[in-house]
């Protein structure tokens, strides 16, 4: 026999993608999406009704303040900051201390008694006791124990118990002496965490200046207090800060108008001494035009040289801060927005500083880092410090210079006239510094006794009485877009994963041969294992799908040996259990079925099953005719008419027994007296059975399972018959699962709408239910 080369995959021609294929993929994995989209539906639907509600509680605050129009606000130590120095401050760690200090949210239930009923209307203990246990004593009464189980005080329902500066006051609602409720005193720091964390504050809208303060718990109440607190312990420091402000300012304006009233008295005393001494009272026009310019000139350089000192003191303080590690409450400048800046981050890296000293000492390393940050900021204040008052002594240059001119100018006036004016304007200038350091002072001291918070509460917050969270609607709709979407995607993965020869262009893609036949699934499958006969095509109705693809494939055989003189046809598969053995029955039964002498021989010696589809023992078989020479082997058989040679007693070595010369001339002998000779052969890859027989047979079929044997298992087996000179005629799918017919179902004729139109119903369509009818014409005619 010539040799034949291994066949190649044809090239794969690009394929018009239709929507109906990405439909069919859903449609053949429909259970697996179904079944993911159940358990992401069912999880978030579980979580969405066991999950513990939580509630969020908001305040409105209108931060903002008014413009710097006059020197106290230019001058005071401090003054407001941008909006985001105050959000900063809202979520400062300090405050958030406060809070859970006021409110004890650092003791924590960690043990009770079932049935006990208790409410806490007073807890106000902050000193040395890490845990807390109140045992019932009676209907009303408890006793309160330390951690060491020692006594420290008792009382009564609904009494105020006090230990020392600690109070404590309960209500019992329910309960019986000996039950007991455990307190424990949790990490401070550790709190203020998960109050921080569920904490958010943000301005409404842009360039509002309105704040939202919002909190969110699974108890309405401690939401709802917390954000009162927090606005609370804010407008407090608000107010300390401004009134400390205010406090600073009367005290550099004090300090300012006692040099500036003894220079007054001396000017007035001098300039009255002069009028006295030379009798001119009066300056003329020109001279009195001319001081009076001079006086706005000498206001506006005292302004900046007030200005100047008050940044003397600031760097004087800063410098001093630097040097200490100590703080330090920068003032703002009007004009330099970069105060207000730094000043943000200051406070926020104050804040932080105070609350890791809570934890660590000024040693640990997070400390110095911190620290190292604050310096860097305030190096970057007194950098801009000294600019601006370096800005200001340049403004007091000009204004000097002009002066000059000033008094050049005076110099023309006459010499008595001169002196009169140079004494006038120094009068004046005193006399105008101090009516406006007096009104100033005035207006601190008013401040300072009245001062108020910059910020202003819009809305208080209330008691929340829907949750926020679980959103049940959200949660829903999004569990269910993302079960169809998971589970839609598992099911292309999957089938994009799936390497298996599913249809007839897989065959002739990747194997490069074609297909003879495709065997739908033999109806009584889930009897198969008790009933092997049912398998037979003869105890089926001979309008059965099953039956007429058998026939289609005798046909295409009897095309194929039509040309040639082939009889001995060998049937073998890739894996063990694709049905090659039923195939092989079948295949026989219908070639018996038009009179030609059929003989099937079991060559399966190792897992033999052709003699329980047909009805007969095992023994004799063919290991017993090419060993003993048992010519009763072969048996005629009635319903199939064909002769049949079971495998026989299995023997110790099936590859030499059908390698030897004894099957060969028993070959030759079966070519004479029938027209077909179909060996069942085991399947290739396991053994070398098949291998062993294929050189001696015209014909060699492969039976392949769709959607089960791996396309790399099948090129194997084809590369494997091709190293022995096996002449492989085609291929035959065996569909004995079902699941072939997913993708094949819809243009095979066996199983299309087609061969039921033309023959009536088949056996599974009588058993289908009205509704999956119903379905599957509405199927079939879009894709019609």
């Amino acid at each position: 026999m010539a040799e034949q080369p291994v066949p190649r995959p044809l090239p794969s021609q690009e394929k018009e993608v239709h929507l109906s294929d990405y439909l069919n993929v859903l449609l053949r994995r429909w259970k697996i999406a179904a079944i993911v989209f159940a358990l992401v539906f069912a999880g978030v639907a579980t979580y969405t009704f066991v999950a513990q509600p939580v509630y969020e509680a908001s305040s409105t605050l209108e931060i903002g303040g008014k413009k710097k129009d006059n020197l106290l606000d230019e001058i005071k130590a401090g003054g407001e900051g941008s909006l985001q120095t105050e959000i900063e401050k809202l979520r400062s760690r300090s405050l958030a201390e406060q809070v859970v200090r006021r409110l004890n949210l650092q003791w924590q239930i960690t043990d009770y008694s079932s049935g006990l009923d208790v409410r806490l209307l007073q807890f106000n203990f902050n000193g040395d006791f890490p845990q807390l246990r109140i045992e019932l004593t009676g209907p009303s009464a408890f006793r309160l124990l330390d951690h060491a189980g020692r006594a420290v005080a008792s009382g009564q329902s609904g009494q105020l118990v006090g230990v020392g500066k600690e109070s404590l006051q309960i209500e019992i609602a329910a309960g019986k002496p000996g039950d007991f409720l455990v307190l424990e005193q949790q990490p401070v720091d550790t709190i203020v965490d998960g109050l921080l964390s569920a904490l958010t504050v943000a301005e409404v809208g842009k360039m509002t200046n309105v704040v939202r303060v919002a909190y969110r718990s699974t108890d309405p109440e401690r939401a709802r207090d917390v954000v009162n607190l927090l606005v609370e312990g804010y407008m407090s420091l608000n107010v300390a800060q401004r009134t400390a402000e205010a406090g600073k300012a009367v005290d550099f304006i004090t300090s300012q108008l006692e040099g500036v009233k003894s220079r007054l008295d001396r000017s007035e005393q001098e300039l009255q001494e002069y009028k006295v001494q030379t009798g001119r009272v009066t300056l003329g026009p020109e001279g009195n035009t001319l001081l009076q310019k001079v006086v706005t000139v000498e206001q506006q350089k005292a302004d900046l040289a007030l200005k100047r000192q008050r940044l003397d003191l600031a760097i004087e303080e800063l410098s001093r801060a630097l040097r200490s590690n100590g703080s330090f409450t920068p003032p703002t400048i009007e004009g330099v927005p970069q105060i207000a800046e730094l000043a943000g981050k200051l406070a926020e890296l104050e804040a932080e500083r105070k609350a890791m000293l809570n934890d660590y000492t000024p040693a640990h390393p997070a400390v110095i880092k911190i620290q190292s940050d604050i310096h860097r900021v305030q190096d970057a204040m007194l950098s801009t410090y000294r600019t601006v008052r370096q800005e200001l002594a340049l403004g007091e240059a000009d204004l000097g210079k002009t002066l000059a001119g000033f008094e050049a100018q005076m110099g023309e006036i006459p010499a008595a006239e001169l002196e009169l004016a140079k004494r006038m304007r120094v009068n004046q200038v005193n006399s105008e510094l101090y009516t406006f350091l007096l009104q100033k002072q005035q207006e601190a001291s008013i401040a300072e006794a009245s001062t108020l918070s910059a910020a202003t509460v819009i809305d208080k917050a209330l008691t929340p009485l829907k949750p926020v969270k679980p959103n049940k609607p959200k949660n829903l709709a999004l569990g269910l877009v993302l079960g169809i979407m998971l589970g839609v995607g598992l099911v292309f993965l999957l089938d994009y994963m799936d390497q298996s020869i599913k249809t007839s262009d897989d065959v002739r893609d990747r194997l490069g041969l074609t297909v003879l036949g495709i065997i739908p699934r033999i109806p009584f499958a889930d009897e198969d294992a008790t009933l092997p006969v049912k398998r037979l095509v003869t105890s089926l109705s001979s309008r059965s799908p099953v039956v007429e693809s058998f026939r289609a494939l005798r046909t295409n055989i009897n095309f194929i040996t039509a040309r040639e003189s082939h009889k001995v046809i060998l049937i073998t598969s890739s894996l063990p259990d694709e049905g090659k053995s039923t195939v092989s029955g079948n295949l026989a039964a219908v070639l018996a079925q038009t009179g030609a002498r059929v003989l099937l021989v079991g060559c399966d010696l190792r897992r033999p099953s052709l003699y329980a589809m047909l009805g007969q023992s095992y023994e004799p078989g063919l290991t017993n005719l090419l060993v003993e020479g048992n010519q009763s082997a072969v048996r005629k058989l009635a319903n199939p008419p064909l002769d049949f040679l079971p495998a026989g007693r299995i023997p110790p070595n099936p590859a030499e027994i059908l390698a030897s010369s004894r099957m060969k001339k028993f070959l030759d002998m079966a070519r004479e007296r029938y027209d077909y000779v179909i060996l069942d052969a085991p399947p290739v890859l396991p053994v070398t059975d098949a291998q062993v027989l294929a050189p001696l047979c015209d014909l060699v079929l492969v039976v392949l399972e769709p959607c089960r044997v791996p396309e790399r298992a099948a090129q194997q087996m084809v590369e494997s018959l091709y190293a022995v000179d096996a002449r492989i005629s085609g291929v035959i799918l065996n569909d004995k699962s079902g699941r072939g017919f997913k993708y094949y179902g819809s243009y095979n004729y066996y199983g299309n709408k087609y061969y039921r139109g033309y023959y009536g119903e088949s056996m599974d369509d009588a058993r289908e239910t009205p509704v999956v009818s119903a379905v599957r014409r509405v199927w079939e005619k879009l894709n019609s």
